[in-house]
């Protein structure tokens, strides 16, 4: 693995130390939350780099059989263009960040299109701009500057789009082992409306 190093004042260079993530909600989930910008963006589509925005972390995910709430994705976000984008974090020493993931995360993205209306994913993500101290017209304002969409049109589209398959899948990892990356390229070689994607987010010291 190569070497990372940190560039002083009067460029003198140190190593850093790789540490490895020991507690996932706050080291993975909290950062991500607060720093929703570690999905990038420009890399997705560097033509019109992806804006996101938070409707829930841990989203409910509904039994198909009970209707009721059995399981939850860690954070449900869109995109300026209204794709739902189901996101999962997982630890590299979680032995389900291999396979167990791909299948929990198809679960979830199988069952939460059928059960979550835009009404109800517009009431999440007013909550959430509340806690940073916004209205969701800002947000969505900020989100899409360019585009005329209101707030209830912009829902609209994320509902449509959930129910058409039109989503994205984001595992975002300490680091990805080989297994993931193998099934990940193998889905996006099949999938025509779903996109699947590996962020890692890698910390030194």
């Amino acid at each position: 693995m190569a070497k990372v190093y940190m560039v002083g004042e009067g460029w003198e260079t140190t190593p850093m130390d790789r540490l490895r993530c020991k507690n996932e909600d706050l080291e993975l989930q909290g950062l991500l939350e607060r720093n929703p910008d570690l999905l990038p963006g420009d890399q997705i589509n560097p033509d019109d780099p992806r804006r996101w925005l938070i409707v829930e972390r841990e989203m409910p995910v509904p039994d198909p059989v009970s209707g009721s709430d059995r399981w939850s994705i860690d954070f449900f976000f869109s995109d300026q263009s209204g794709i739902p984008t189901f996101i999962e974090c997982k630890r590299y020493e979680d032995s389900r960040s291999r396979r167990e993931v791909i299948g929990q995360m198809l679960d979830y993205a199988a069952n939460g299109h059928y059960y979550w209306t835009k009404s109800e994913m517009r009431d999440l993500a007013e909550k959430n701009a509340q806690k940073r101290g916004m209205t969701l017209d800002e947000v969505i304002q900020n989100l899409q500057p360019d585009d005329d969409l209101d707030v209830d049109e912009y829902f609209q589209r994320i509902e449509d789009n959930l129910r058409e398959g039109q989503v994205r899948l984001v595992f975002f990892l300490e680091e990805s082992p080989m297994e993931l990356r193998s099934v990940v390229d193998f889905l996006n070689k099949q999938m025509e409306r779903t996109e699947v994607l590996i962020v890692e987010a890698r910390q030194y010291m």
